[in-house]
């Protein structure tokens, strides 16, 4: 039995980085000496760390800490128009429990926004804060005394939409050409290891931590190839047989 084949370039970043750092936590478990693979190991580890470094730099931002801010800001306002809402509907004018109560059914037809996904809760707020300031419900705003709530509302939705839109552009204008030449490298490290022990396999000199080394990154591999099947909706279909990589020509043992 031997290392099966993988395709990486199928792998979208997360997925290419999570499978690589299972597979070098697998080598420190199984030790590089044990699966004679030391002298693969110092190409692999300087490849690893130059892509780590720029991976964990492209995937953090300034703009999270901002835009969570800006998140929490806009929920507190939402529960203290709907609180006043409801503390409304119990009082004693008759105008304003009839403001409220129409727009308490509005809150209630866009749902509670605040177990909603980011992305999810901007949209709904945009639309349910274009509504408050129409004409139709404009003046029971008024009425219930709102209207400052409301704008305080509207102005926190779109700092998170900017803000969010800002991290989304940072994350474009970051230096894809150069992760993709680090991706590349580990790789080819990668491939170096797999031909080593896949070598080690044809000629009979495999041992039981390297039998079981395979195992453990053949089952590796089929779950991420399973993954990215049923991502792109093909878990019905045949999956073609995997082919191990064979060792290196001149492979030295």
């Amino acid at each position: 039995m031997k290392i099966l084949r993988v395709v990486f370039s199928r792998f979208r970043n997360y997925d290419h980085y999570q499978f690589i750092t299972e597979f070098l936590k697998r080598i420190i478990t199984a030790t590089p000496a044990l699966l004679n693979i030391e002298n693969k190991m110092p190409e692999f580890n300087a490849a690893f760390t130059e892509m780590d470094t720029v991976y964990k730099k492209n995937n953090s931002s300034d703009f999270t800490p901002l835009i969570n801010g800006a998140d929490v800001k806009r929920d507190r306002y939402w529960s203290a128009i709907f609180m006043r809402l409801r503390a409304t509907i119990m009082g004693p004018d008759e105008a304003e429990v009839e403001a409220a109560e129409k727009l308490k059914a509005l809150f209630d037809l866009h749902g509670n926004v605040r177990t909603m996904p980011l992305k999810g809760e901007s949209a709904v707020l945009t639309n349910l804060i274009q509504a408050l300031e129409s004409r139709d419900y404009g003046g029971y705003c008024t009425t219930v005394g709102i209207t400052n709530w409301v704008t305080a509302l509207k102005t926190e939705n779109l700092t998170v939409q900017d803000l969010t839109e800002q991290r989304r552009q940072e994350k474009v204008d970051q230096d894809n050409e150069e992760y993709k030449l680090l991706r590349e490298a580990v790789d080819t490290a990668y491939e170096k290891i797999v031909s080593r022990i896949n070598a080690l396999v044809e000629l009979e000199m495999s041992t039981p931590e390297i039998d079981n080394f395979i195992q453990l990154t053949n089952n590796q591999i089929t779950d991420y190839e399973n993954e990215l099947a049923a991502r792109q909706g093909r878990t019905d279909s045949e999956p073609e047989e995997a082919e191990p990589i064979p060792p290196t020509s001149g492979e030295e043992v």
